[in-house]
């Protein structure tokens, strides 16, 4: 126990051990003083809210806080993921385009067979 605490419990027992020896009108006048603190405590603390009433409605919004940060972080990494393979994609497209083709594919047959038709059909539009 804390010396604070030892020196309360002090004060009160020798407090306590006076109460006896007090003529009785006088502890009536304590009575009622110590009546009217508690009462004007009570108007002046009426009006501020407890801690606890915040605290109760934490606990009540705990469950649906959770499930909104684990919809946030859901979306948050679908939004990413998307972006990062929307990226990669572009890379390869962009790869495919700007390269020239193999020479693999200057003596495939039907690629050039292919070249020709796509030829002659624009050539016609």
């Amino acid at each position: 126990m804390n010396d604070e605490a030892q020196f309360g419990r002090r004060i009160a027992g020798l407090l306590s051990e006076r109460n006896g020896q007090l003529d009785p009108a006088v502890l009536g006048a304590l009575g009622a003083a110590r009546r009217r603190a508690v009462a004007a405590s009570e108007q002046q603390f009426a009006g501020v809210r407890s801690p606890h009433a915040a605290m109760a409605w934490w606990h009540a919004a705990k469950p649906a806080a959770a499930a909104v940060l684990v919809l946030a972080v859901l979306f948050a990494g679908d939004y990413v993921n998307t972006a990062r393979t929307q990226a990669v994609q572009g890379e390869v497209e962009t790869a495919l385009l700007a390269d020239d083709l193999p020479i693999d594919a200057y003596l495939d047959q039907g690629f050039r067979a292919w070249l020709q038709q796509a030829d002659s059909s624009s050539s016609r539009s």
